[in-house]
């Protein structure tokens, strides 16, 4: 048996013989410990589905824990172009872990709207050129940000890897909590 540290705690998702999803879980320690109160078919992805007529779903035994790991990534930001969709700049010579279809969080941004807690990443842009805009990472979002004027640049933001808990059941509760593993 491991022993866990509670990182963030979640709403129970409640199950009535049709697939219930979480809202978005913004990873911190990426080991999400999933305790259904009866048997369950569990899926953890950006939009996950339930998938009862193939091994695709993890079936886990009402009372019994699963503990997935998933991949955390998180990115301080610098800077944010507002638009159709939004820009954001990661520093000057870092890399971006982010791919196009990972959903993110954006957090630390003034004004309060351009923030937001599930969007898709639509493209990373890699470019080392200072003729084309820098040595800096550029993270497009599908995110209209056009009605919010210009981002304060001095904010603290950050863009954070967010996933969802799809759950199916006949009855009962899903329990989910993100831990992080302090021994076993």
């Amino acid at each position: 048996m491991s022993a866990y540290r509670i990182v963030q705690k979640f709403t129970p998702l409640t199950l009535t013989g049709t697939a219930t999803t979480s809202g978005p879980i913004a990873l911190k320690s990426g080991y999400l410990r999933i305790v259904p109160e009866q048997d369950a078919y569990i899926e953890v992805g950006a939009t996950p589905t339930i998938s009862t007529s193939t091994a695709a779903s993890i079936f886990v035994k009402g009372g019994t824990e699963l503990v997935l790991k998933d991949t955390v990534i998180s990115q301080r930001v610098v800077g944010v172009t507002t638009g159709a969709t939004t820009v954001i700049d990661l520093p000057e010579g870092t890399f971006s872990e982010f791919s196009p279809g990972d959903y993110v969080e954006l957090t630390g941004i003034a004004p309060s709207g351009i923030n937001t807690t599930f969007v898709a990443v639509a493209s990373v842009d890699a470019t080392n050129d200072a003729g084309t805009g820098g040595f800096n990472r550029k993270v497009t979002l599908t995110w209209d940000t056009s009605g919010q004027g210009g981002a304060i640049t001095d904010s603290i933001g950050e863009l954070r890897r967010v996933v969802k808990v799809a759950a199916y059941g006949a009855s009962g509760k899903v329990h989910i909590t993100e831990v992080q593993i302090a021994g076993g």
